[in-house]
């Protein structure tokens, strides 16, 4: 078991970088062994925790803040309060039920399944796993990274797939080489960041030239008042929702899904069987529901009232962030939400590159 351990630390040091100078790590023989230990930048002595097989590859302070009861200021502040807001969600919803093959697949379109065949894939924000697992069962060689403790349940969840690699990092300064991904997803985590499309814009430093990038954001209703009503009032309740103890909003969000049922997904389920109510069915807020168990509708509650930073898009603003990335073949779509997508160009240099980290830190 250690010896299988030892190899698979040793892999993924190969594919790992220093976060702070691209500089190659290294590990002790006997810190493999046991799974835990530290690494070592070559280049400039940096050196990072290895704790239950996971790299923990992040620089000061939110390091320590994370990970060393220290304590970070600014943007890094709300960014640490947002990581273990969803530490704590996916502790308490780590199921990985089958809807979330489906759920995958709808996120991913265009791509279809055959596509992740022997593609080397960062998962940016891979929360509880549930996606890094299942680009992994369709052959995709996967990195899945996350701020916070959401690495421990996605190291759980994908324990079944040796080609899924957990590291814990901040995607404002990853631990890879640049251009080095094939296929680079972040979903539901970019609207969570303090500057979203920065963070989108270093993603792309690590995409090949060629490579394809597929998000998922937040939607910000447009002519649809009962929508915008309804996110209005939960606007409003973050203000104080944000501020409570986690256990107390996930206590709060078993009453808020059952008054999502009651007044949205069962009218919903009751109308979309009814000869001539679909068309008047489909325009039901929450319908989505309707195909998941009740927990992921608590879960989608605690998410929506704990994270302390939180924004959302018109189609045209995510449009503008694939146009101003420079993205070929690019498209945006309604999914709840907006899922975008596009191509690098091959033609990107080097240059346009180490542009795009000019954007990369807020």
């Amino acid at each position: 078991m250690s010896q299988l351990a030892s190899q698979r630390i040793e892999e993924m040091l190969e594919a790992l970088r220093c976060p702070r100078c691209q500089g190659r790590l290294s590990v002790d023989r006997e810190d493999s062994l046991r799974d835990e230990g530290s690494l070592e930048c070559r280049k400039c002595a940096e050196q990072f925790p290895l704790v239950n097989g996971i790299p923990r590859l992040l620089l000061s302070p939110l390091r320590e803040a994370l990970m060393g009861g220290g304590k970070a200021s600014g943007n890094d502040a709300r960014q640490v309060a947002t990581a273990e807001s969803f530490g704590f969600e996916w502790s308490r919803f780590s199921e990985m039920y089958s809807e979330w093959e489906n759920n995958f697949r709808e996120y991913m379109r265009p791509h279809k399944p055959e596509f992740f065949q022997g593609k080397r894939v960062l998962d940016a924000g891979c929360g509880s796993g549930r996606h890094a697992y299942y680009a992994a069962t369709y052959g995709a060689d996967v990195w899945a990274v996350d701020l916070g403790p959401a690495v421990e349940v996605a190291r759980r969840n994908t324990a079944a797939r040796d080609n899924v690699h957990v590291v814990q990092a901040d995607l404002y300064q990853l631990p890879f080489e640049t251009e080095s991904f094939d296929f680079i997803y972040s979903i539901g985590v970019l609207h969570h960041l303090p500057d979203p499309e920065a963070a989108f814009r270093n993603l792309l430093r690590f995409l090949k030239p060629g490579g394809e990038i597929q998000i998922y954001l937040y939607w910000k209703p447009e002519n649809q008042p009962l929508k915008r009503s309804l996110l209005t009032a939960v606007t409003a309740m973050r203000q104080v929702t944000t501020r409570l103890p986690h256990k107390v909003t996930y206590a709060l969000s078993y009453p808020a899904a059952c008054v999502a049922f009651g007044f949205f997904v069962w009218p919903y389920q009751v109308l979309s069987r009814i000869p001539g109510l679909g068309r008047v069915a489909e325009r039901i807020p929450m319908k989505q529901y309707a195909h998941y168990p009740f927990r992921v509708c608590v879960n989608d509650q605690l998410d929506r009232f704990s994270a302390p930073i939180e924004n959302r898009y018109t189609k045209q603003e995510v449009e503008a962030w694939l146009q101003r990335a420079g993205l070929e073949a690019s498209g945006v779509r309604a999914n709840y939400g907006w899922c975008a997508w596009g191509r690098k160009s091959a033609r990107v240099s080097g240059e346009v590159a180490r542009g795009h980290a000019s954007v990369a830190r807020v």
